[in-house]
């Protein structure tokens, strides 16, 4: 696997025989199997003692076979169970961080290990994934803290000190307007022709990535606004989510607004979104005269953790659709993916 860059070398071990519903790779231990079948052949043979046939075997197998029947002393092969295997991904100190982030209370496990059940990525793109999640991909920072090699710890793009995993993916200033936005307005896209196919101003839906979204789509009493200011009577500073909806049949306003924090910034990322948009949305209930606004923040993290509120936010805006989640969430990875191969392409 390592040799078809499918499983990066410094990855977790543990993690490619932990099933892929828990977070893992899913792959079947050779060693595990067969420890597994040694105990419970052993154990066969010491409930039949009392047979004439198999004493006789328990008897003259001194040392033949990995079962050692003869031996009263044997020593029993190890067989990692998988809460074994998990509680080891747990305990290290960098592979941990992702299995920490992962079962955190506000994250959705399910549907966070979509991508690894359902993504049909190709196994060089999941292995890298995987790398960037285990947060062993070879940055400036890794090299100074892990293989202590004396690189200096600086962002070779915006030259400030610090370029991790997390810097990379969410906060490096210099990938802010341009890979950043990428990634963010691939996400928009496919909730916005979600909705546009919703409310019918689309017969079909097209890939994502093929997609451009029309800034005004207008029909029966329904109105969708595409990455637009709203003019309001009075300043109001943030006055452009993403996505406006107005349902002129419910007199109803969504202001949807997406980001893509890192694993740890979930919560106060949802936060802030709400308390952003407080304003507008108050004005838009008095200039526009519908009765409520209500504020719709959609949450994936850059390395494809889904917050237990998305689906709430989702069926918010009446959309049913169970796979739209895994959709965007894999749009999220394959781009986080993009940023980092690019960044490291960069000279240090």
């Amino acid at each position: 696997m390592t040799y078809h860059r499918m499983h990066h070398p410094k990855s977790s071990v543990m993690r490619l025989y932990i099933p892929r519903k828990c977070g893992g790779r899913g792959l079947l231990s050779a060693k595990s199997m067969h420890n597994r079948e040694v105990c419970s052949l052993r154990a066969y043979f010491e409930t039949r003692r009392e047979s004439a046939m198999h004493g006789d075997v328990v008897v003259c197998d001194k040392g033949l076979n990995p079962l050692s029947l003869a031996k009263e002393e044997w020593r029993r092969p190890v067989v990692l169970s998988t809460s074994d295997r998990e509680t080891v991904w747990m305990e290290k100190e960098l592979h941990g961080r992702f299995y920490k982030a992962l079962h955190a209370p506000h994250v959705d496990v399910k549907a966070s290990v979509q991508w690894l059940r359902f993504g049909d990525l190709f196994g060089e793109t999941e292995g890298f994934v995987c790398a960037i999640q285990d947060q062993v991909v070879k940055t400036n920072n890794y090299r100074k803290h892990i293989l202590k090699d004396g690189t200096p710890d600086f962002c070779r793009a915006c030259r400030h000190p610090g370029e991790s995993l997390r810097h990379v993916l969410s906060g490096c200033s210099a990938l802010a307007n341009t890979e950043y936005l990428h990634r963010h307005n691939q996400v928009a896209k496919i909730l916005h022709q979600e909705l546009a196919l919703m409310y019918c101003f689309l017969e079909q839906r097209v890939p994502y990535y093929q997609y451009t979204p029309v800034p005004v789509l207008e029909r029966d009493g329904v109105r969708l606004y595409w990455d637009l200011p709203i003019a309001t009577d009075r300043t109001i500073l943030a006055n452009k989510p993403d996505i406006v909806v107005m349902d002129r049949a419910q007199s109803k306003v969504f202001l949807v607004d997406i980001t893509i924090p890192h694993d740890e910034n979930l919560v106060k990322a949802e936060t802030e979104k709400k308390r952003k948009y407080l304003d507008l949305a108050h004005e838009i209930v008095d200039m526009w005269g519908v009765e409520s606004t209500e504020i719709i923040p959609i949450l994936i993290s850059a390395n494809g953790l889904i917050p237990v509120s998305l689906a709430h936010h989702l069926r918010q805006l009446g959309i049913c659709d169970g796979s739209l989640a895994a959709r965007m969430q894999k749009a999220v990875l394959l781009d986080s993916a993009r940023i980092v191969r690019r960044f490291l392409s960069l000279q240090p």
